[in-house]
């Protein structure tokens, strides 16, 4: 599987911003807390798979062009969090 470069790939601050919403409204679509889309936003390696998928959708972006983690590529989390074997 080829992997998209990270220069390609938009922050959560930037996807938020270029819809026009706020991080309270960005946090309400999501059904999360205002605080922990700040958490996220500065953080997100700590976004689970589930929440990556919501965000893909809110977004209209697909989950690859998202910068989570340059360590961590979505499948390797999906795999983790879903015990999936190699």
């Amino acid at each position: 599987m080829e992997r998209i470069p990270t220069y390609l790939k938009m922050t959560l601050p930037a996807l938020r911003v270029r819809l026009g919403l706020t991080q309270e409204e960005a946090a309400k679509r999501l059904g999360i807390t205002r605080a922990t889309l700040v958490n996220w936003e500065k953080d997100p390696s700590k976004v689970s798979y589930k929440y990556m998928k919501k965000m893909s959708e809110l977004y209209c972006i697909p989950i690859d062009y998202i910068f989570f983690d340059n360590n961590i590529a979505f499948s390797d989390k999906a795999r983790d969090e879903f015990k999936i074997a190699n």
